[in-house]
């Protein structure tokens, strides 16, 4: 199954809602455009990837890319409901310690407003 990639804005945040495949070629191209253009807008990026049922090591290595993307921008890349493969795929590469992973939509949006307060 081809990668589709939704996305919405809530406040600053982007919403990026992934569903299929995240591998090497145009899923891979299509999250970093994607991601690109919410960067562009000055979003933070939460990455919904509960429709995510296989990933692959270039999937990886781009969200890796995301993350360090927003990183140089001061912008927040954070993951959202990983399916139980993806989160052993974190674990294993140990990559869980790079992003903040939430089980809710809800919490996850707190926790970027809560990192704004903090810093202002």
């Amino acid at each position: 199954m081809a990668l589709t990639i939704t996305s919405r804005q809530t406040g600053g945040i982007e919403i990026l809602t992934l569903s299929g495949r995240l591998t090497l070629g145009d899923p891979t191209a299509d999250l970093r455009d994607t991601a690109r253009k919410a960067l562009d807008r000055g979003s933070d990026i939460l990455v919904d990837l509960s429709g995510v049922d296989y990933m692959d090591s270039a999937g990886l290595g781009e969200l890796v890319g995301v993350h360090a993307a927003g990183s140089n921008r001061s912008r927040r890349v954070k993951l959202l409901r990983p399916m139980q493969r993806v989160t052993q795929l974190l674990h294993l590469t140990k990559l869980y310690t790079t992003f903040e992973i939430f089980e809710s939509e809800t919490e996850a949006i707190t926790s970027f407003e809560r990192s704004v307060a903090e810093t202002a």
